[in-house]
């Protein structure tokens, strides 16, 4: 599929909109762009102006056939009108992300894509309840359907591209922005320091305030959640040995140990976004104990 793509900062201009808003955009929705000229990139933009110009209809066309369903008609709904005003300042392809944690992907088919996509976001009253003010970020997976890119799964966790699981119909406490919070399937056993996607907690963080994950506070059960991720066996016994504050940094850590093939294991888990009871834990390194 040729060379990932990293797409840089790129954000729309008061101008645009207001050329959306008067019928005279110069977006690729409206001004007869042929529809296989036109990229994700182009499609995400144009799907997060049209809701920020209240033109739901327009907006709705660009969500698959497949993503209405598994909404309904109550959750597109829901969806749509999450908003007052929202815009795309930065996105990177999930694969080349995926693969900076270590997770070896090939590229995706040639219909599918998927991006790690930061939003600058002003929720609306209903939309408040599952998206913050200001900067979130969300995974967005595009299907090329009718000749044209759409929007196919939106969520705080991967999505099919990375992980190789099919988008589900959201549960009735997630709606359009999913109930997962997985990092990335990986197999070998990683031993060493692991890095920590700000974007993956904040999002987990901001899903256990929605009363949604109350696991991802344990860091026993983060264990057994992520450890797969880095190649520990979640099912393995683990015991929790012990809770300090790393004298550098200043960051709450948790000391998980654990036997795995007759090696035992020391695994480090940080506190990336919010100390204290309610703060998520995240794996940060895995050693052999001494």
């Amino acid at each position: 599929m040729g060379e990932l793509a990293h797409f840089s900062r790129r954000s729309f201009t008061f101008a645009a909109v207001t050329a959306l808003t008067t019928g005279c955009s110069s977006l690729s929705v409206l001004n007869g762009k042929a529809r296989a000229d036109r990229g994700p990139r182009e499609t995400l933009d144009d799907y997060f102006a049209l809701l920020t110009a209240k033109r739901y209809d327009q907006a709705s066309n660009l969500l698959s056939r497949s993503f209405r369903s598994r909404l309904g008609p109550a959750g597109v709904d829901s969806l749509l009108h999450a908003f007052r005003s929202a815009q795309v300042v930065d996105l990177i392809d999930a694969v080349t992300w995926a693969n900076r944690l270590g997770a070896q992907l090939s590229a995706p088919a040639s219909d599918r894509r998927e991006y790690l996509v930061t939003l600058q976001i002003q929720p609306s009253e209903s939309g408040s309840r599952t998206w913050p003010t200001g900067v979130a970020r969300r995974f967005i997976d595009l299907l090329w359907q009718d000749q044209m890119w759409k929007i196919d799964a939106m969520g705080i966790s991967p999505g099919v591209v990375v992980t190789g699981l099919q988008p589900v119909a959201p549960s009735t406490n997630t709606n359009a922005t999913g109930n997962a919070a997985v990092v990335i399937p990986t197999e070998p056993l990683r031993i060493g320091q692991i890095p920590v996607d700000r974007a993956i907690y904040t999002a987990r963080q901001n899903a256990v305030e929605r009363g949604l994950i109350p696991w991802a506070t344990d860091p026993i059960e983060v264990f057994r959640h992520d450890g797969s991720s880095f190649g520990l066996q979640p099912s393995d016994a683990a015991r929790l040995a012990g809770q300090d504050v790393d004298p550098t940094t200043l960051v709450p850590r948790a000391k998980v140990t654990v036997e795995q093939g007759g090696q035992a294991l020391v695994v480090t888990l940080i506190q990336p976004i919010q100390t204290g009871p309610k703060g998520v834990w995240a794996i940060s390194e895995i050693l052999p104990s001494v």
